[in-house]
This record gives structure tokens, C-alpha cells and sequence, in this order.
């Protein structure tokens, strides 16, 4: 029997890990057994709308033209196929696989450049390097949306293509939200010192300066030369927070608002916390894309704080909730737990990625519900 927003009977577990190339096609794959399997939960429905399906509001039932007036935020759950360390090396190795094609079509004629790439390109570590990108940035990914190539590319973001490598867990959601913002935070400063260029401009700049400064007016009382600012590009993304009530006493439909509810706090909590499969391996929560139509939208964000607040006289109240039984198997399994009257829920949203302009001239600026699944420019 499955609970109302997961479907234990299609629910399975992970007993085994690939730690070399999960999920891909013709690459070579080395399997260890996991201690404790990892349950992979299924959703029971194609979206979980809080918005159309929920009581989070009090009054009457309102009508679909009413709700979809709303705001509200879309989020399609992802999880990594392989670590930050694994993705980014690839993403490393095809900018600059991008790079070399480039100085190509721009050298082209050049011999000594020419013999140059030729020789770093027809070096077998590179072409295998090359054979094993295209094999993960070429995946067409699984599930209910698009893989990471078309997720970046319906948010103009193909400039960072294969930074990260995930796919999506089933489980989409509809939020309310009851309270929007938005800011920008920009930052110039003084030029960072990365590259061997910046190494030599430096010391041309210290020659100049100390014969400006130490020589021609060493007797003035003031010295000071303006130097010019450089952008500081941000290494933290955006951080978006998302509050929305949840109402026990109140039944909308045919569902129990209790269980509803309840389930619905249950499976963001288990979805995002760690799972500990052997002594070493701990696969990480689950990521998010997450959209406000006409406000922003993250390809790629997780969850740095969810907080539940019990509003009201708490009772004790009987759930159903998927557990693990002794064979390993998913099952429903009934729970007492305390329930309040209310719940009060708030998720901080932080990006994995900059805030950048390009979000808002994408498909991905507006997003809705389309034949049952979250889609963006519809």
C-alpha cells in the first residue's frame, strides 16, 4: 500500500554503488556493495501541488482561477550522479577541450600551433578524457524533465555546461509563498592576482608607482593614485527563502489534511539528509531546480535551513510513512506523531551557482504546470 504522496510499491533500494561512471553507457563501471541499502523513494503523482491540493489557507475552498493567481515557487528535485570533485575535473577538461577546438579555428594556418594542439589532442589520456566527457555531457539524462544539458540551456547558461551532473529524483512540487524579495548585491575591488599577465603588469605597476610616489613627491604631504576597480565575481549564489502555512484542522478535499501535511514534511526531510551506506560513503541530500516565475530561477540549489514551526494545541495523531522492512523492502508502516493544528514552514534555497543575468532572459523566467509536469517557458 502506498501513503499519498509516494509509492512505496515502485519505491526500490540502492544496494550497490558504481564509483566510476554511474548511469553511463560504455564505460567501464566497478560495483561495491553498500552496508546499508538506500532507499529510492517514487512519487505517487506526477506533481505535488501544494497550491491547488493543500490547506494552507483558511475559508472556503477557492477556485483553480483564484489559486492559480497565487504566487507560488516550482521546484524539480535532482540528485548528483557523480561528486563535485568527479564533475568539475570533467567540466575542467571540456572547457578546455572547447578551448583547444577554438585556438584552432583561430590559428588555423599557424604551423608551429598547429603541430602543438595536434600533439596535446592526439595524446591518448586526452582522447580517453575527451571520450568519457562526451559520454557524460552527451546523456540525455532520465526521469520527468530534461537533462543537465537542456536544464542549463533553458537558463542561457551552455557556458557552463557539465558543471554539475545530476538527474531527477520524480518528485516535483508546486509551493505557495507568502512572502517575495528580491535584491542584488554587487562588489569592485582591487584586481585579483591569478594569472602569470597579472604577475607582470604587477611589477610594471609597483616600477611606476614607486617612482611617482618614493621620487617626484617624496616632500608632498598627501600622495595618493587612483587605481581602477574590477568586478568581484561572488562565490556564493543567491539565497532565496520560501514560508507557507500548513493547516490540520481544515479539509479541503477527500484527503486527510493530517497525513497530507505531514507526509509532505516527512519526505523534504528525508530527501534532504544525508544517508549513510558504508563506512565511508555518505550520499549527500537532494538538490533542486527552483523557479518563481518572473522572479528568479536556480538551475541548481539545495536547502541550507528548513524550519517547522507547530502552531496551536498539539495532539498525538496516526500517520503512514514508507519505512525499510527486515528484507529491505519498501513498505508503509503506521506511526503515532505529535500534530499540531498548524504548521508554519519556512526553506532557505542557496544556489550552487552565481547569480547571473542570463536566468532572466530564459525560458526558465517562466515556469508552470504543463500536461502534468513542471516545464519552463510555458
Amino acid at each position: 500500500m502506498s501513503t499519498l504522496l509516494i509509492n512505496t510499491d515502485d519505491s526500490t533500494t540502492r544496494t550497490s554503488v558504481d564509483i566510476a561512471a554511474p548511469g553511463v553507457d560504455g564505460v567501464s563501471t566497478i560495483q561495491l556493495k553498500d552496508e546499508d541499502a538506500q532507499p529510492l523513494l517514487k512519487p505517487a503523482n506526477n506533481v505535488i501541488d501544494v497550491v491547488n491540493n493543500f490547506s494552507w489557507y483558511s475559508g472556503p475552498k477557492a477556485s483553480p482561477v483564484a489559486l492559480d493567481k497565487q504566487p507560488c515557487a516550482f521546484l524539480i528535485e535532482r540528485e548528483q550522479r557523480l561528486s563535485s570533485l568527479i564533475s568539475g575535473a570533467l567540466y575542467y577538461l571540456n572547457a578546455s577541450k572547447k578551448a583547444l577546438k577554438q585556438a584552432g579555428n583561430v590559428l588555423n594556418g599557424n604551423d608551429t600551433v598547429q603541430s602543438l594542439l595536434g600533439t596535446m589532442t592526439e595524446n591518448p589520456i586526452f582522447q580517453k578524457a575527451s571520450d568519457l566527457i562526451d559520454k557524460f555531457t552527451g546523456s540525455t539524462g532520465t526521469g520527468i524533465t530534461e537533462s543537465d544539458s537542456g536544464l542549463l540551456e533553458n537558463h542561457n547558461l551552455n557556458s557552463i555546461q557539465g558543471i554539475y551532473l545530476t538527474e531527477p529524483t520524480g518528485f516535483q512540487y508546486r509551493l505557495p509563498m507568502y512572502s517575495i524579495g528580491q535584491s542584488v548585491t554587487n562588489s569592485w575591488g582591487d584586481r585579483q592576482k591569478d594569472s602569470v599577465l597579472t604577475g607582470l603588469i604587477d611589477g610594471a605597476t609597483e616600477i611606476v608607482e614607486n617612482f611617482s610616489t618614493g621620487y617626484l613627491n617624496i616632500s608632498q604631504p598627501g600622495v595618493y593614485i587612483e587605481k581602477p576597480k574590477y568586478f568581484q565575481t561572488g562565490q556564493t549564489g543567491e539565497s532565496q527563502t520560501i514560508t507557507f502555512p500548513l493547516i490540520n484542522t481544515i479539509q479541503r478535499g477527500t484527503q486527510n489534511p493530517i497525513q497530507q501535511n505531514y507526509e509532505l514534511l516527512w519526505l523534504l526531510t528525508f530527501q534532504n539528509k544525508s544517508y549513510k551506506t558504508s563506512f565511508s560513503r555518505t550520499p549527500p541530500p537532494k538538490l533542486y531546480t527552483i523557479s518563481v516565475p518572473g522572479q528568479f530561477s536556480m538551475p541548481y540549489a539545495y536547502i541550507s535551513n528548513m524550519r517547522v514551526e507547530f502552531l496551536g494545541t498539539v495532539r498525538r495523531s496516526t500517520v503512514s510513512v514508507p519505512s525499510l522492512n527486515k528484507s529491505g523492502k519498501v513498505v508503509t508502516t503506521d506511526i503515532k506523531v505529535p500534530v499540531p493544528d498548524a504548521y508554519n514552514v519556512s526553506l532557505t534555497f542557496e544556489s550552487l551557482i552565481g547569480d547571473y543575468g542570463n536566468t532572466m532572459m530564459s525560458p526558465a523566467f517562466n515556469t508552470n504546470i504543463s500536461n502534468g509536469t513542471v516545464s519552463f517557458g510555458s
